[in-house]
Protein backbone atom coordinates (compact mmCIF):
# COMPACT_ATOMS: atom_id res chain seq x y z
CA UNK A 1 0.00 0.00 0.00
CA UNK A 2 1.18 3.72 -1.21
CA UNK A 3 1.23 5.28 2.49
CA UNK A 4 1.71 8.21 0.97
CA UNK A 5 -1.74 8.19 -0.63
CA UNK A 6 -4.16 5.32 0.92
CA UNK A 7 -3.73 6.40 4.05
CA UNK A 8 -3.93 10.12 4.17
CA UNK A 9 -6.52 11.57 6.90
CA UNK A 10 -8.56 12.51 4.01
CA UNK A 11 -8.76 9.46 2.49
CA UNK A 12 -9.26 7.28 5.82
CA UNK A 13 -12.62 9.41 6.79
CA UNK A 14 -14.10 9.33 3.63
CA UNK A 15 -13.42 5.84 3.42
CA UNK A 16 -15.23 4.97 6.93
CA UNK A 17 -18.56 5.66 4.87
CA UNK A 18 -17.84 2.59 2.56
CA UNK A 19 -17.70 -0.96 3.15
CA UNK A 20 -14.45 -1.85 2.25
CA UNK A 21 -13.62 -4.76 0.31
CA UNK A 22 -9.90 -6.27 -0.14
CA UNK A 23 -9.93 -9.16 -2.70
CA UNK A 24 -6.74 -10.96 -2.95
CA UNK A 25 -5.84 -11.69 -6.45
CA UNK A 26 -5.21 -15.40 -8.07
CA UNK A 27 -6.99 -16.92 -4.30
CA UNK A 28 -10.02 -17.64 -5.37
CA UNK A 29 -11.63 -18.24 -9.17
CA UNK A 30 -15.11 -16.51 -8.71
CA UNK A 31 -13.34 -13.43 -7.32
CA UNK A 32 -10.65 -13.52 -10.78
CA UNK A 33 -13.80 -13.57 -12.61
CA UNK A 34 -14.99 -10.27 -11.14
CA UNK A 35 -12.16 -8.86 -10.69
CA UNK A 36 -11.04 -9.21 -14.54
CA UNK A 37 -14.43 -7.48 -15.37
CA UNK A 38 -13.40 -4.60 -13.82
CA UNK A 39 -10.86 -3.14 -15.33
CA UNK A 40 -9.76 -4.10 -18.36
CA UNK A 41 -6.11 -4.86 -19.10
CA UNK A 42 -3.35 -4.26 -22.04
CA UNK A 43 -2.86 -8.49 -22.00
CA UNK A 44 -7.14 -9.14 -21.85
CA UNK A 45 -6.69 -11.37 -18.59
CA UNK A 46 -6.28 -10.21 -14.57
CA UNK A 47 -3.65 -8.49 -13.70
CA UNK A 48 -2.36 -8.83 -10.44
CA UNK A 49 -4.11 -5.40 -8.83
CA UNK A 50 -7.19 -4.38 -9.58
CA UNK A 51 -9.36 -1.06 -8.11
CA UNK A 52 -12.64 0.31 -8.88
CA UNK A 53 -16.20 2.11 -6.39
CA UNK A 54 -19.46 0.10 -6.76
CA UNK A 55 -23.18 1.04 -6.53
CA UNK A 56 -23.98 -0.88 -3.60
CA UNK A 57 -25.88 -3.35 -4.94
CA UNK A 58 -22.53 -4.10 -6.39
CA UNK A 59 -23.66 -3.81 -10.28
CA UNK A 60 -22.52 -0.74 -11.26
CA UNK A 61 -18.44 1.25 -11.15
CA UNK A 62 -18.82 4.47 -10.17
CA UNK A 63 -15.66 5.28 -10.62
CA UNK A 64 -13.26 4.09 -13.16
CA UNK A 65 -11.68 0.73 -13.12
CA UNK A 66 -7.76 0.61 -12.99
CA UNK A 67 -4.91 -0.85 -11.22
CA UNK A 68 -4.84 1.78 -8.61
CA UNK A 69 -6.71 3.99 -6.75
CA UNK A 70 -3.82 6.71 -8.18
CA UNK A 71 -4.73 5.43 -11.56
CA UNK A 72 -8.43 6.28 -11.07
CA UNK A 73 -8.17 9.59 -9.27
CA UNK A 74 -4.68 10.85 -9.41
CA UNK A 75 -3.94 11.83 -6.00
CA UNK A 76 -5.49 11.77 -2.74
CA UNK A 77 -7.43 15.06 -2.33
CA UNK A 78 -9.14 13.91 -5.72
CA UNK A 79 -10.13 10.70 -4.17
CA UNK A 80 -10.98 12.14 -1.07
CA UNK A 81 -13.40 14.55 -2.75
CA UNK A 82 -14.73 11.83 -5.03
CA UNK A 83 -15.73 9.37 -2.31
CA UNK A 84 -17.59 12.18 -0.20
CA UNK A 85 -19.37 12.82 -3.42
CA UNK A 86 -21.01 9.26 -4.11
CA UNK A 87 -21.27 9.04 -0.48
CA UNK A 88 -23.88 11.94 -0.27
CA UNK A 89 -25.00 10.59 -3.79
CA UNK A 90 -25.69 7.23 -2.34
CA UNK A 91 -27.28 7.88 1.29
CA UNK A 92 -25.04 5.73 3.65
CA UNK A 93 -27.55 4.10 6.68
CA UNK A 94 -26.55 3.34 9.57
CA UNK A 95 -26.06 -0.44 10.58
CA UNK A 96 -28.91 -1.79 12.36
CA UNK A 97 -28.62 -1.49 16.25
CA UNK A 98 -29.10 -5.30 16.83
CA UNK A 99 -26.63 -6.34 14.17
CA UNK A 100 -23.64 -7.20 16.12
CA UNK A 101 -20.21 -6.66 14.08
CA UNK A 102 -18.15 -9.38 11.55
CA UNK A 103 -14.72 -10.37 12.16
CA UNK A 104 -13.05 -9.06 8.72
CA UNK A 105 -11.66 -12.44 8.53
CA UNK A 106 -9.47 -13.52 5.54
CA UNK A 107 -10.48 -16.86 4.25
CA UNK A 108 -7.78 -19.98 5.82
CA UNK A 109 -5.30 -19.22 7.95
CA UNK A 110 -2.72 -20.08 5.30
CA UNK A 111 -3.73 -17.03 3.38
CA UNK A 112 -3.65 -15.12 6.63
CA UNK A 113 0.09 -15.63 7.07
CA UNK A 114 0.97 -14.39 4.16
CA UNK A 115 -1.46 -11.05 3.84
CA UNK A 116 -0.23 -10.76 7.44
CA UNK A 117 3.48 -10.80 6.16
CA UNK A 118 2.93 -8.80 3.06
CA UNK A 119 1.03 -5.90 5.24
CA UNK A 120 3.72 -6.13 8.20
CA UNK A 121 0.81 -6.82 10.64
CA UNK A 122 0.68 -9.44 13.35
CA UNK A 123 -1.76 -12.43 12.76
CA UNK A 124 -5.24 -13.08 15.40
CA UNK A 125 -6.50 -16.42 14.69
CA UNK A 126 -9.69 -17.48 16.10
CA UNK A 127 -9.44 -21.49 16.60
CA UNK A 128 -12.66 -22.92 17.56
CA UNK A 129 -12.32 -27.03 16.66
CA UNK A 130 -15.94 -28.40 15.07
CA UNK A 131 -18.66 -29.08 16.64
CA UNK A 132 -17.47 -26.77 19.27
CA UNK A 133 -19.79 -23.54 19.94
CA UNK A 134 -17.79 -20.53 19.03
CA UNK A 135 -20.04 -17.50 18.36
CA UNK A 136 -19.72 -16.02 21.73
CA UNK A 137 -16.15 -15.94 21.36
CA UNK A 138 -16.09 -14.45 17.77
CA UNK A 139 -18.45 -11.68 19.09
CA UNK A 140 -16.29 -10.21 21.35
CA UNK A 141 -13.03 -10.33 19.15
CA UNK A 142 -15.16 -8.97 16.32
CA UNK A 143 -15.71 -6.09 18.78
CA UNK A 144 -12.33 -5.49 19.65
CA UNK A 145 -11.04 -5.34 15.91
CA UNK A 146 -13.75 -2.69 14.97
CA UNK A 147 -12.54 -0.54 17.83
CA UNK A 148 -10.22 1.98 18.26
CA UNK A 149 -7.28 0.51 20.10
CA UNK A 150 -7.22 -2.71 17.74
CA UNK A 151 -8.78 -1.10 14.31
CA UNK A 152 -6.37 -1.83 11.71
CA UNK A 153 -3.64 -3.15 13.95
CA UNK A 154 -4.10 -7.13 13.14
CA UNK A 155 -5.29 -9.51 10.08
CA UNK A 156 -7.91 -11.86 11.12
CA UNK A 157 -8.57 -15.72 10.25
CA UNK A 158 -10.71 -18.59 11.35
CA UNK A 159 -9.43 -22.06 11.77
CA UNK A 160 -11.61 -25.31 12.92
CA UNK A 161 -9.17 -27.92 12.69
CA UNK A 162 -5.68 -28.94 13.84
CA UNK A 163 -4.45 -28.99 10.01
CA UNK A 164 -5.54 -25.10 9.91
CA UNK A 165 -2.98 -24.32 12.47
CA UNK A 166 0.23 -25.91 10.51
CA UNK A 167 1.56 -23.20 9.43
CA UNK A 168 1.86 -22.21 12.63
CA UNK A 169 4.70 -23.34 15.02
CA UNK A 170 3.55 -23.57 18.90
CA UNK A 171 -0.04 -23.81 18.58
CA UNK A 172 -2.04 -25.82 20.56
CA UNK A 173 -4.76 -27.08 19.30
CA UNK A 174 -7.66 -25.71 22.22
CA UNK A 175 -10.34 -23.05 21.02
CA UNK A 176 -9.30 -19.75 21.71
CA UNK A 177 -7.47 -16.85 20.46
CA UNK A 178 -3.87 -17.02 19.12
CA UNK A 179 -1.84 -13.80 18.25
CA UNK A 180 0.88 -14.97 15.60
CA UNK A 181 4.14 -13.47 13.90
CA UNK A 182 4.37 -14.32 10.26
CA UNK A 183 7.54 -14.79 8.90
CA UNK A 184 9.20 -12.89 6.56
CA UNK A 185 7.99 -14.62 3.82
CA UNK A 186 4.19 -15.09 4.89
CA UNK A 187 4.51 -19.09 4.49
CA UNK A 188 5.07 -19.86 8.39
CA UNK A 189 4.71 -18.14 11.69
CA UNK A 190 5.06 -18.54 15.29
CA UNK A 191 2.64 -17.82 18.94
CA UNK A 192 2.77 -14.88 20.69
CA UNK A 193 0.21 -15.23 23.01
CA UNK A 194 -2.83 -16.84 23.34
CA UNK A 195 -5.94 -16.90 25.36
CA UNK A 196 -8.81 -19.79 26.11
CA UNK A 197 -12.04 -20.01 24.45
CA UNK A 198 -14.14 -18.34 27.69
CA UNK A 199 -11.30 -15.24 27.76
CA UNK A 200 -13.52 -12.07 28.42
CA UNK A 201 -13.67 -8.96 26.57
CA UNK A 202 -10.69 -7.95 28.97
CA UNK A 203 -8.42 -10.88 28.19
CA UNK A 204 -8.88 -10.75 24.62
CA UNK A 205 -8.15 -7.35 24.75
CA UNK A 206 -4.69 -7.85 26.88
CA UNK A 207 -3.54 -10.94 24.80
CA UNK A 208 -3.88 -8.80 21.42
CA UNK A 209 -2.15 -5.91 23.30
CA UNK A 210 0.55 -8.15 24.75
CA UNK A 211 0.87 -9.75 21.39
CA UNK A 212 1.56 -6.47 19.18
CA UNK A 213 3.97 -5.91 22.01
CA UNK A 214 6.12 -9.00 21.09
CA UNK A 215 5.28 -8.60 17.34
CA UNK A 216 8.37 -7.54 15.44
CA UNK A 217 8.13 -5.93 11.48
CA UNK A 218 10.90 -6.31 9.41
CA UNK A 219 11.77 -3.18 6.92
CA UNK A 220 11.63 -4.93 3.12
CA UNK A 221 13.01 -3.72 -0.03
CA UNK A 222 11.39 -5.13 -3.37
CA UNK A 223 15.11 -6.62 -4.79
CA UNK A 224 16.02 -7.66 -1.41
CA UNK A 225 12.85 -9.38 -0.48
CA UNK A 226 13.09 -11.27 -3.84
CA UNK A 227 16.53 -11.86 -3.65
CA UNK A 228 16.37 -13.70 -0.15
CA UNK A 229 13.18 -15.59 -1.18
CA UNK A 230 14.95 -16.81 -4.28
CA UNK A 231 18.09 -18.02 -1.41
CA UNK A 232 15.81 -19.68 0.61
CA UNK A 233 13.46 -21.41 -2.00
CA UNK A 234 10.43 -19.53 -0.23
CA UNK A 235 7.34 -19.70 -3.06
CA UNK A 236 3.83 -18.97 -2.90
CA UNK A 237 1.51 -21.01 -4.85
CA UNK A 238 -1.32 -19.63 -5.64
CA UNK A 239 -4.91 -21.03 -5.97
CA UNK A 240 -5.85 -20.07 -9.71
CA UNK A 241 -2.94 -19.57 -12.32
CA UNK A 242 -1.47 -16.13 -12.58
CA UNK A 243 -2.41 -14.92 -15.63
CA UNK A 244 -0.06 -11.51 -15.23
CA UNK A 245 2.37 -11.64 -18.03
CA UNK A 246 4.86 -9.59 -15.99
CA UNK A 247 3.84 -11.01 -12.68
CA UNK A 248 3.78 -15.06 -14.39
CA UNK A 249 7.43 -14.32 -16.14
CA UNK A 250 8.96 -13.19 -12.28
CA UNK A 251 7.52 -15.89 -10.82
CA UNK A 252 8.86 -18.19 -13.26
CA UNK A 253 12.26 -16.58 -12.70
CA UNK A 254 11.45 -17.27 -8.91
CA UNK A 255 10.56 -20.78 -8.66
CA UNK A 256 12.78 -23.31 -7.05
CA UNK A 257 14.37 -26.05 -9.52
Amino acid sequence: MDRSFLSRPEVVAASRKFVSVRLLTYEDEAEGKLLKSLAPTRSGELENTVFTVLSPDGKRRLARGSRSARQTFGDAARMAEALERIAREHGARAPAADRAPELPAVPGVRLAVNVAACDGLPLAVLFTPAGEPGRALERRLAELAWGGEFLGRFIYARASGAKDLAPIEGARAEAGLLVVQPDAFGLKGKVLRQAGASASLEELARCLREGAALYRGEEKSFAGHVRGGREKGAFWETAIPVTDPMERRARQRSRPE
